[in-house]
């Protein structure tokens, strides 16, 4: 295939102003554009990154008449079923995962993959255009018309994401992008669309060369607070016809890291802002002391039982209010835990689902709603879908697809996160029943669906 189109391309990164490591990876190269956002403690979050990026920089090469959404799916599962083998050996790392956005070009179009909430954008023309959608809980939110898109960045549970690579199979988005020359696309963590708005995103990518643009975007990153580690993967669609010798030998042909990839490099000094030393104070628990009531300085005094009475009645008060705001704020702290519990129920088909909230009923409401569920292929691989979109390719993960020793445990295992409560289904997916034989493959007398083997 005749490339049409080439890339002048860069990655920065920092790890901000508030972290203390730097769990992003990014890869840009002539042909391809990582950027994964990893999450998990014990460093796992750098290590699910990095292994992701590493499986898809081999993508990094003229696709030809390949599909590039089946080259660029197939190496995220590859790298999915990687996590999940490195928490197998490392169970201290439960909970690991990344998301993921990635761009692969073939010189004419470029196919793109999205898990998370990790960002794509076009600027064409000199407007910026938001190329993927967040799998978070808030974006759910303004897709069932319960909160305005303005909304979303002030809104306490944006950083709640939905669907991310933890070793579990997901469905990852996929689209075809057309190319035009000029496009530039920018690739970043939400520690960029987080704390900088999208306009001021558009007017800063509109301006410099990729490598300027990239950095001035890092730096409004971190003098907007810098609360979160920050990486962008910036590049601009060149048309092949129109470069000269001299343009092509200022074109980078070597691939970029940046992030937990590029490993120990020292940050450079941050900007001395109000806004940077803010959040490095908020990264520091503050301490107050506990006011005290004073006693009369002469309790012999004639009004000393009148001070002693008025101090009684004001301490009664006080504890009195106290009591009131510690009743308040438990109830709004209980119903704000609501929005990060999970937990597994079985639903009136007999399928499993991930219910958000908690497994209570007040007043006749309940306080849960059906978040997800899941379905098995012949091989058992799990996926997660959405409740009301089923997929047609697979068979949707209930009792019936696990042997009846294992279905009394469902009811009795715990609430937690959302991806305690995925290993929670996959666990139940690795004793799933084998697949029912075909008539002529056994006698139908050990075909029994539900008991010894599962239907798809």
């Amino acid at each position: 295939m005749t490339h049409t189109y080439r890339l002048n391309f860069t990655a920065a990164s920092d790890r901000g102003l508030v972290r203390g490591n730097n769990e992003d990876s990014a890869y840009a190269g002539p042909n391809l554009l990582v950027l994964a956002d990893g999450m998990g403690g014990h460093a796992a979050g750098e290590v699910a990154s990095q292994m992701m990026v590493k499986h898809l920089e081999e993508l990094d090469r003229d696709p030809a008449d390949a599909d590039m959404l089946d080259l660029l799916a197939h190496s995220a599962d590859a790298a999915n079923r990687g996590i999940a083998q490195h928490v197998r050996e490392n169970p201290e790392t439960e909970g690991m995962g990344t998301t993921l956005t990635a761009l692969l070009f073939n010189g004419d179009e470029a196919g793109m993959i999205h898990v998370g909430d990790s960002r794509g954008y076009r600027l064409r023309d000199g407007k910026l255009t938001q190329l993927t959608v967040d799998d978070t809980f808030v974006q759910s939110l303004v897709d069932e018309g319960k909160l305005d898109p303005e909304e979303v960045s002030s809104h306490p549970k944006k950083s709640l994401i939905l669907k991310a690579y933890t070793g579990i199979r997901v469905e990852p988005g996929l689209a075809r992008i057309a190319l035009q020359p000029g496009d530039r696309f920018l690739l970043c963590s939400d520690g960029l669309s987080d704390p900088v708005t999208a306009s001021t995103i558009e007017a800063t990518l509109a301006e410099g060369t990729p490598q300027e643009a990239a950095q001035r975007l890092v730096d409004l990153a971190l003098r907007s607070g810098g609360p979160d580690n920050v990486t962008v993967v910036v590049a601009d669609v060149l048309d092949e016809s129109t470069l000269t010798d001299t343009d092509r030998r200022h074109l980078p042909t070597a691939a970029l890291v940046a992030g937990a990839l590029a490993g120990d490099i020292d940050n450079p000094t941050h900007p001395d802002t109000s806004a940077g030393r803010a959040a490095a104070l908020r990264s520091v628990p503050a301490r107050r002391e506990a006011p005290s009531l004073a006693q009369p300085e002469d309790p012999d005094s004639d009004d000393g039982e009148d001070d002693r009475s008025n101090v009684g009645r004001w301490v009664g008060l006080i504890v009195a209010l106290v009591l009131v705001l510690s009743a308040v704020g438990a109830g709004w702290w209980a119903l704000s835990r609501l929005d990060d519990t999970y937990f597994l129920a079985v639903d009136e088909h007999d399928e499993f689902v991930i219910e958000q909230g908690a497994d209570l009923t007040i007043f006749g409401r309940d306080l849960h709603h059906p978040q997800q569920k899941a379905c098995i292929n012949e091989a058992g691989d799990l996926r997660l879908f959405d409740v009301a979109t089923p997929p047609k390719d697979c068979t949707v993960f209930g009792l019936n697809s696990v042997p009846e020793s294992a279905r009394s445990s469902v009811t009795a295992l715990d609430s937690g996160s959302f991806d305690e409560v995925n290993q929670q289904l996959q666990r139940l997916a690795d004793q799933a029943l084998p697949v029912c034989l075909t008539v002529d493959q056994k006698p139908a007398n050990v075909n029994k669906p539900g008991v010894t083997c599962r239907e798809v």
